[in-house]
């Protein structure tokens, strides 16, 4: 059956149901728009926290509770369940909920923000080295520094002072800078010691008695060990007594030994370094060669104490010490051979440098040893030598004896001899040249100045003994070769000679004097005496010559060839009574029964000379100047026995190492050596500059020096800038950017004596010297940081008097503008 149909217009006037139940998809539609509506207004209103929030278990008043709104219809029930389940997902938020979730939104949104802003600053930062990259190169241009090859810092950046630009740049420098700066707060805790220990000095100075200083002999105290001898002050420009010799102590605890000035006897010396050596041990000492003496200075025979010598006390373990040792000698013995094939005069210089650095590297007794051997073997052969060979060998030792030092040339020229005394006892055929070639080594050994024309002459005069038909050739040889300069250097020797050789031949028998050798002997001694060089069959000198002239440039600035002045017979002798001319060598031949005379001709007593021993004085110039320094009466007395030493070249300069030496060494400071060494300044500028070279290496070993040390050398250095006897540009060489703890107080002290001193003139003369010099700029800026940091910023100090505090800081201002003069000057038009 078809339903019924309704028209359009019955279906407009039909009545609706009222109670008609609504389906699932109305209920899903109006749950949705609720969903929209509450989102919406809390979207709007979210600002009013807890105004939407809905609470657990409390429905809106308002509004009917769901279940009545649903029927009991069984598809409501299942929909009422479901809209639970719904309902449980929007249970109530509370406002710290939604709080959190806020903040959490918020960084999510600022991390994403700082992510873009760190790409937009890279970007930017990228494009701006662009452009810097491009002005650099643009300036590079303009200064036209694109075309330089190397890469280190132009001269007009250093000029500039722009140098110093990317240093501050370096990490390391940073941290090196942080480092220095807390030794320097370490350092400037140290200021009331310094500031002390030179203001007292100073102090002393001003307040000494005047009236002493016009006393006409100084006054001599025995009484103990605290006891002070004072000397008279001879001095115009010095108003004040210096104090004399003060203790320098020989190394017993026990008891002083006091040394008189004026009669050599001993007095109180205080030296640390005796203290050191002498401390603990007994009565018995050792001496420089190894032997025990006693108090007297008598040798002690002990055989449990006996010095064995390394190379001895080598061969008596063996082992394989042994194969070392020949491998090494082998192994020297064929670089030196090497060397010496390829010598000629065009490698001349470089061989003899090569030479020079085995010695360096080596033992110079093997070194010796290997080389005089080597020599031997390639001149003193069967068949006479090239003199040209022979002439560029002797040029090479000569070089070594001048270069290395004087114990080459004596080992040599002790071997040659030796040599040549063995071959003159054999036998041998005329054929046989060994000894020409021994006797023209030792030749022109004299032609290059290395030994006296003395021992020429002995050596002649042996030949001339024996006066065989070998002798004469070698005496041929010898004249040949250097009669003229025998003629030159002692014609009165050489005369003796000349009547001594023709009344030999005259006396021989007529076989031999007939003999074509001693006939032509007889002619070259006239030509010789004569000075007729033509009268001499193939002479010439012109190549020896040429090689004395190379001489001069192959020889080191400030060494030179020291003439060995030795007799044959202590050659000959050297084995058994030792090496004289040797320094620090045994020698106990003809001078032992005169030690004694000796040491009572020139006044000095035992005990003087066990101090000066004791002090390391072991050459005979260092022992006489340390003596006569000691001994003398006043600083003028003792500047006028030094000059009649009759001391020369090197022998010199140990005047001032042996004053600076006894100046450190004193526990106190002693203005006497001041005094001594400001006389030298004064007298002749080789000396100033040998205590300026001294200095510089004391600077380079202040961390070697105690602190008595450091103080008695700043207190000698404050004496002579003040007096002028050197100037301040000494303290240059000082690195003021890498000071070092030790090198700061000692510069402080240097200056807090000079801003101190009594005379304000002085004190202004003493930087004037340093203000208009250009090249010592960088030395100047150094002195004005240098006062201002470490001197005038530590001037708060409670135990600083306030009229010194104010004495140094107005120094410090005038320094500072003297040292401010020579830039100011510049600005003027």
């Amino acid at each position: 059956m078809k339903p019924k149909k309704f028209s359009k217009l019955e279906k407009q006037t039909k009545p609706k149901s009222i109670n008609t139940p609504k389906t699932r998809k109305q209920i899903r539609k109006e749950l949705r728009k609720e969903k929209k509506a509450r989102k919406h207004d809390y979207y709007t209103n979210r600002n009013q926290n807890g105004k939407y929030v809905l609470l657990r278990n409390k429905p809106s008043e308002s509004s009917p509770p769901l279940e009545k709104k649903l029927s009991k219809d069984p598809k409501e029930v299942t929909m009422m369940h479901d809209l639970k389940f719904l309902a449980c997902e929007f249970q109530a938020i509370t406002s710290d909920e939604i709080r959190l979730r806020q903040l959490n939104k918020e960084k999510r949104e600022q991390e994403k923000l700082r992510k873009q802003m760190e790409e937009q600053r890279k970007e930017q930062l990228l494009k701006a080295n662009n452009v810097e990259d491009r002005n650099i190169k643009r300036l590079e241009k303009q200064l036209h520094l694109n075309k330089r090859k190397s890469k280190t810092t132009p001269k007009s950046f250093l000029d500039d002072g722009l140098d110093y630009l990317l240093e501050v740049c370096d990490s390391s420098n940073m941290q090196a800078a942080v480092a220095a700066e807390q030794q320097f707060t370490e350092v400037n805790d140290d200021f009331d010691e310094d500031f002390q220990l030179m203001a007292n000095k100073t102090k002393s100075q001003m307040t000494r008695d005047t009236s002493e200083s016009e006393e006409d002999d100084a006054t001599m105290s025995d009484g103990g060990d605290n006891s002070e001898e004072e000397d008279q002050a001879m001095s115009d420009d010095v108003d004040d007594e210096e104090e004399d010799v003060e203790a320098m102590s020989d190394g017993s605890d026990d008891k002083e030994e006091e040394f008189d000035l004026e009669s050599g006897d001993p007095k109180s010396m205080d030296m640390e370094e005796s203290e050191q050596q002498e401390e603990g041990k007994s009565d018995t000492w050792e001496d420089i060669y190894g032997r025990l003496r006693g108090k007297d200075g008598e040798i002690v025979t002990n055989n449990e104490a006996k010095y064995i010598p390394p190379a001895i006390r080598a061969k008596m373990e063996g082992g394989s010490s042994d194969k070392k040792r020949a491998e090494t000698l082998r192994k020297l013995q064929r670089q030196i051979k090497g060397l010496l094939n390829r010598l000629a005069e065009s490698n001349m210089h470089s061989i003899a440098s090569q030479i020079e650095d085995l010695y360096m590297n080596n033992s110079r007794n093997d070194m010796n040893d290997t080389l005089t051997t080597l020599l031997f073997d390639s001149l003193v052969t069967p068949v006479l030598t090239p003199e040209r060979l022979m002439l560029e060998h002797m040029l090479l030792v000569t070089i070594l004896h001048a270069n290395v030092g004087t114990e080459v040339g004596a080992h040599f020229l002790q071997m040659s001899v030796k040599r040549f005394h063995n071959l003159f006892d054999e036998e041998r055929p005329v054929e046989n040249k060994m000894l020409d070639n021994g006797a023209s080594i030792i030749a022109h050994l004299y032609d290059y100045k290395v030994i006296h024309a003395q021992l020429i002459y002995e050596m002649l005069n042996k030949l001339s003994g024996r006066f065989t038909e070998t002798d004469i050739e070698c005496i041929l040889l010898i004249l040949k070769s250097v009669g003229f300069s025998l003629r030159k250097d002692d014609p009165l020797e050489l005369k003796k000679l000349i009547l001594s050789l023709q009344e030999r031949a005259n006396n021989v028998q007529s076989k031999v004097r007939d003999n074509a050798r001693v006939k032509f002997m007889l002619d070259i001694l006239l030509a010789i005496k004569n000075n007729n060089m033509s009268k001499i069959p193939n002479y010439d000198t012109s190549y020896a010559d040429h090689l004395k002239k190379l001489l001069k440039s192959f020889v080191r600035k400030g060494s030179y060839v020291t003439t060995l002045n030795i007799s044959l017979e202590d050659l000959l002798k050297a084995d058994q009574y030792g090496k004289w001319w040797v320094v620090g060598s045994a020698w106990s031949g003809k001078t032992e029964d005169k030690k004694e005379a000796v040491v009572k001709q020139k006044g000095y007593s035992r005990q003087l000379l066990d101090l000066a021993r004791k002090q390391r004085m072991n050459t005979d110039a260092r022992r006489n100047i340390f003596c006569i320094i000691m001994s003398a009466e006043d600083y003028l007395e003792a500047f006028e026995q030094l000059l009649h030493l009759g001391l020369k070249n090197q022998q010199e300069r140990e005047i001032i190492h042996v004053i600076l030496h006894c100046c450190l060494q004193e526990k106190a400071f002693n203005p006497y050596y001041a005094l001594l060494a400001q006389k030298f300044c004064e007298y002749e500028r080789k000396f100033q500059m040998t205590i300026k070279y001294s200095i510089w290496d004391k600077l380079k070993a202040l961390t070697e020096c105690s602190a008595s040390q450091l103080s008695n050398l700043a207190k000698l250095l404050t004496h002579l800038f003040l007096e002028r006897g050197l100037a301040i540009s000494t303290l240059k060489v000082v690195q003021f950017s890498e000071l070092d703890k030790i090198t700061l107080r000692f510069i402080r002290q240097i200056l807090i004596g000079v801003l101190l001193c009594e005379e304000e003139d002085t004190c202004k003369d003493v930087f004037r010297n340093v203000a208009q010099s250009e090249k010592l700029k960088l030395f100047r800026e150094s002195l004005k940081l240098f006062i201002q940091h470490f001197l005038v910023r530590n001037l708060k100090s409670d135990s600083i008097p306030e009229k010194q505090k104010s004495l140094l800081r107005d120094r410090a201002g005038i320094v500072n503008g003297i040292l401010s003069s020579s830039a100011d000057k510049k600005l003027i038009f």
